[in-house]
């Protein structure tokens, strides 16, 4: 787990997952997020902003609530001309190069023919709503494919299943055990404590069927079969069992264990009794949750225990040192401040509508709020970013930098009765990782 804590995973402030932990919250980006090397300078694509829903398996009628992310479409772009055989490089941050000694290093150019020879393709797949009940997202072929044919290559790095149980402290004190969210989307096997988490492009939203399985996943020839390699060397290859046409669902055959893990959860399952309606990604998008309440209105219609508010905000540079010598302040508010890493609790004080404007046909438009909201610290923020104890920064903020978030582990991945169990590997699974023989 540290190596890929170290070298994989990606600050959960810039994915918008801040609140799922306490404190320091990662993700997993596969994909470009895991497959480009990174670059102080000259990288040449740039992430943006994930979507966040669950696809309408709320946790009141769905047994698959919980089981996967609600986090989707983190879309990379190019930030300048590419051409072919130019490598991607993205930034993995200020900091990270200079912590492991590292440099930029130069950037090579390969030939195209050496790719089309010896490279994959990693758009075979596209993310869709899979037509599995339950399943969430799903892949789908993006061009017909032959029989045999190696649908996407599915390079892998090892963690250990222990390194996947944590203990949470929920909003009442109480302490539970639980599995992350993860072990759905790695490779395992019951008689084994090594996991194997593929990153590569859409292999991770492929999904179970035994009776339409389509595809299988069968070792690259040369591969490494070493457990915690201090390298991602080894890798699995899917390949297609039959021919498939463009649009169609891709399915594997996870194994009899996880199916008959899923059929007992099913069988298994209660609703959650929280209720439905408080989904933070929900409230965002609809028009009855347009006008933000202030905290006096909250006090006689609060909203929901397991909601609460956060702004797009960031401190100038060099503010702290001049917020320690007051007791108020207020800041300024920039549209470039919507972005990940600046979202932070805020409690609204005070709302008022903005003159009316006209639109170029000269009818008046709606008119538009704006919010003093007073600006709270999080977990994780950068020292420049957090506001001295015992001082209160306010700021006039637009509806739009604001947004309706979960409190932490009260999103669906952290529900008790979410399902987890890691995908079989069935006879591709090597003998010498079973280190659990008794293991059922």
């Amino acid at each position: 787990m540290r190596r890929l804590v170290w070298d994989y995973l990606w600050e959960g402030q810039l994915l918008a997952g801040h609140y799922e932990g306490f404190q320091r919250v990662y993700s997993a980006v596969p994909g470009i997020g895991s497959l480009a090397n990174g670059r102080t300078k000259g990288y040449n694509a740039v992430g943006g902003y994930p979507a966040v829903g669950n696809l309408g398996l709320d946790r009141g009628f769905s047994p698959g609530a919980g089981a996967f992310t609600h986090y989707d479409n983190y879309t990379w772009t190019a930030s300048k001309d590419l051409d072919a055989g130019d490598e991607i490089f993205i930034s993995y941050g200020e900091h990270w190069m200079n912590e492991r000694s590292l440099t930029d290093g130069t950037a090579w150019k390969r030939d195209v023919s050496d790719l089309r020879q010896f490279g994959y393709c990693l758009d075979n797949i596209i993310p869709g709503t899979s037509l599995i009940e339950h399943a969430g997202r799903g892949a789908f072929a993006s061009r017909d494919l032959e029989q045999d044919s190696i649908i996407a290559p599915v390079p892998l790095l090892s963690l250990s299943r222990s390194s996947l149980e944590i203990l949470k402290e929920r909003q009442d004190g109480t302490v539970e055990k639980a599995t992350q969210l993860l072990l759905n989307y790695c490779y395992g096997h019951a008689n084994s404590s090594t996991l194997l988490f593929p990153y590569s492009n859409g292999v991770n939203m492929v999904n179970h069927h035994s009776a339409k399985a389509n595809v299988k996943l069968r070792w690259r020839e040369g591969s490494e079969v070493i457990p915690h390699s201090l390298n991602a060397k080894y890798m699995l290859e899917m390949v297609a069992l039959r021919d498939i046409s463009k649009g169609e669902e891709i399915y594997l055959d996870y194994g009899s264990d996880w199916e008959e893990a899923w059929k007992t959860h099913v069988d298994n399952w209660r609703p959650d009794p929280v209720d439905v309606k408080h989904y933070a990604h929900k409230m965002n998008t609809d028009a009855n949750f347009s006008v933000i309440r202030t905290l006096e209105e909250q006090h006689s219609n609060p909203y929901p225990d397991s909601i609460f508010t956060s702004c797009y905000y960031k401190l100038e540079p060099n503010a702290i040192d001049k917020l320690k010598t007051t007791k108020q302040s207020v800041g300024t508010y920039n549209p470039s401040m919507i972005a990940p890493r600046n979202l932070r609790p805020c409690l609204v004080i005070q709302r008022r509508e903005l003159p009316a404007s006209s639109s170029r046909e000269g009818k008046e438009e709606h008119n538009a709020m704006v919010y003093t909201v007073h600006v709270l610290n999080r977990p994780t923020l950068d020292a420049a970013q957090r506001i001295p104890r015992g001082h209160r920064h306010f700021v006039n903020v637009p509806r739009n930098a604001i947004l309706f978030s979960e409190k932490t582990y009260t999103s669906d991945q952290h529900l008790v009765n979410a399902f987890r169990k890691e995908i079989g590997l069935g006879d591709a699974f090597p003998e010498q990782w079973k280190d659990h023989k008794t293991a059922k």
